[in-house]
């Protein structure tokens, strides 16, 4: 039986399982000060060193029917005979959020080894890993379930959570690995009746199932060294593939043999009777990696329009939608595994009633009817077209080398325009991208996959067709541009236009910091009384990278315009150069993970409670 199903239980002992009970002094039988980065951020720490295990749980039980702000005469270090385990912030009343802790334990103690965490991929690859098995473990002993019961007086918290990983291998603060050693991140309910401490129920949390935990999470020899080391090869694998993409003239790569599918749209895990995809001959190409040797799949050339056609229900969305999330590392038998695209993919698509500021729309929306500058065009309520013009010119901004469209969420009349409705509405403000498209990719650069079904005004620009017919993906690049010649499809590029206007800097003001921000979602941040509605970006996989977004913010409400490039070229080149701690600004907080700078940057261009301009 759970111990929360009778929370009045008393005196359960010390736990003196391998990682539980025992003496010593924090600062002598362990690293009492910071090591690498998992200790940079000294100042948001508890520096006291409190004493031991033992003493620890004799303390919790002398707090039992305590009022419940006792619990932060606890805060700071406690040794155990293999780590540190700290208590950063207890929280001061049962109602409030759960309070911050963590483990620090040394390599010495893991003992992990030092091929494993030798790279920046290697740690990135064995803190996920970690997380993993520490979830695991939480759910299944179900450390991380509330006491039970209802009223006022009843038990609450008891429980033990840690950041839920996905099918993506992020950079989280949850674990953080360095050369010197690990160290997890976690909240914890301290229990309480009513308002008074549970002491010996919080001595069973602290001092017995941490103890639990960090024995079975954080002790190499608790692991298979072959599943860990395959592991680690796939996200290295994976990640120097994506590195060597522009020097082989790519933007995109799809491996022979990747299983596309989801099992539903309410899941991300891997549908099991999807069928592999196989490149066309034609666009097959070979790239060694260190483990496997080479990996042979599809490449997309740089610098060139894709357009993949193709029947209802034939596979073409999910196609795009890997691509969408091909700047990620997945775990093995994700079947994602090895879809790679560079780190800057964006996704273009319509969002109706979206906040647009200051962004040049000009090279394909001008002459509006109420004489409205399009060079320098703001909105609280984007039409479909509008967004769609503003988020592609966004991203260009923002460095994008790639972008995704799919026909099926994106504004018609921003894709194409027939030469019906040409003659019919002579003055219409919309240049569609089938006209701009040439203009655009010989200009910036960008490459674009394109998605579509029921248009074929796009086919004459394309550098390669690739059709979907049930599942299976053909080079269909030389029919459809006969077709097209027979069918009397005409290319809509418009060779007497301006050259594509060069991108616009801007930069953004946000309101002094006493704006309240919270994420109640991966989709949604709250700022102030605005809602800032991040549903259309697919890159953003989970919460606490919407959590980092979030953080940033605050910290960048100061009321002083900045450029938006500089802001999130800034803070990425932060956590590339000193870790993913270089998010924290102020206390621990294991529950963020790395944003990319286009999602930062995406967010930024979306919120309504910000001052733009065109610097």
């Amino acid at each position: 039986m759970s111990w929360r199903g009778n929370y009045a239980i008393r005196g359960r002992g010390r736990g003196r399982g391998r990682g539980g009970g025992g003496g010593g002094n924090a600062s002598s039988r362990h690293s009492s000060g910071s090591y690498g980065m998992v200790g940079a951020h000294t100042e948001k720490r508890s520096r006291t060193d409190q004493g031991t295990a033992d003493f620890l749980a004799h303390r919790l039980r002398a707090l039992e029917n305590k009022p419940y702000p006792a619990y932060h005469s606890l805060e700071g270090a406690w040794a155990f005979p293999t780590f540190t385990f700290y208590l950063d912030q207890a929280q001061s009343d049962p109602y409030a959020s759960p309070s911050k802790v963590r483990v620090r334990m040394s390599h010495a103690h893991a003992g992990f080894p030092a091929s494993t965490y030798d790279t920046r991929i290697h740690r990135t690859a064995l803190a996920d890993y970690i997380l993993r098995r520490l979830h695991k473990v939480c759910t299944e002993r179900r450390f991380d379930e509330k006491l039970k019961g209802s009223g006022w007086s009843s038990g609450k918290g008891g429980q033990l959570e840690i950041d839920v990983p996905g099918q993506q291998v992020l950079e989280r603060t949850a674990v953080v690995v360095d050369d010197e050693g690990i160290e997890m991140r976690f909240i914890v309910g301290l229990p309480a009746h009513g308002r008074q401490i549970m002491g010996h129920l919080a001595a069973t949390l602290l001092c017995e199932h941490v103890p639990q935990l960090v024995d079975q999470g954080l002790l190499y020899d608790r692991y298979e060294p072959s599943e860990l080391q395959h592991h680690l090869e796939t996200v290295e694998d994976q990640q120097v593939l994506r590195d060597q993409l522009d020097q082989h003239g790519l933007i995109a790569f799809v491996p022979n043999g990747a299983r596309l599918a989801r099992a539903s749209g309410a899941s991300d895990k891997l549908m099991p009777t999807c069928v592999p995809f196989q490149s066309p001959a034609t666009l097959q190409v070979s790239l060694p990696v260190p483990h496997r040797g080479k990996i042979i799949g599809m490449g997309l050339k740089k610098r060139a329009l894709h357009v993949c056609i193709g029947g209802g229900f034939h596979g073409k969305s999910t196609f795009l939608s890997a691509l969408a999330l091909g700047s990620f590392n997945f775990v093995p038998n994700d079947g994602r595994e090895f879809v790679c695209t560079s780190q800057d993919v964006a996704s273009v698509r319509s969002e109706d009633g979206r906040f647009v500021g200051s962004v040049d729309i000009s090279a394909f929306i001008q002459n509006l009817p109420n004489g409205t500058d399009t060079s320098d065009f703001s909105t609280s309520n984007a039409s479909g077209s509008t967004s769609c013009a503003a988020a592609l010119m966004e991203a260009l901004e923002l460095g994008a080398d790639l972008l995704v469209l799919d026909e099926d969420t994106t504004a018609s009349n921003f894709l194409v325009r027939d030469s019906t409705m040409q003659s019919l509405v002579p003055n219409e403000p919309i240049t569609p991208l089938a006209v701009r498209v040439r203009a655009l990719i010989e200009r910036t650069g960008v490459s674009i996959v394109l998605v579509c079904g029921s248009s074929s005004a796009l086919l004459p620009e394309a550098d390669v067709v690739l059709q979907m017919d049930s599942y299976v993906m053909k080079d269909v690049t030389e029919h459809a541009k006969d077709v097209c010649k027979e069918t009397h499809v005409l290319s809509q590029s418009d060779a007497d236009a301006q050259p594509f206007a060069a991108r616009k800097s801007r930069t953004l003001a946000l309101p002094l910091p006493s704006v309240k921000t919270s994420t109640p979602q991966r989709s949604l941040i709250h700022v102030g009384e605005h809602a800032l509605d991040l549903s259309s970006v697919p890159q953003l996989v989970h919460k606490s990278q919407t959590r980092a977004i979030e953080t940033l913010l605050r910290r960048w409400m100061n009321g002083e315009p900045r450029s938006i490039r500089e802001l999130v070229d800034t803070v990425d080149k932060n956590i590339e150069s000193q870790g993913i701690d270089a998010l924290l600004q102020t206390r621990i907080d294991g529950f963020l993970a790395r944003p990319r700078r286009m999602d930062i940057g995406i967010a930024l261009n979306r919120l309504r409670c910000g001052s733009w301009s065109i610097a």
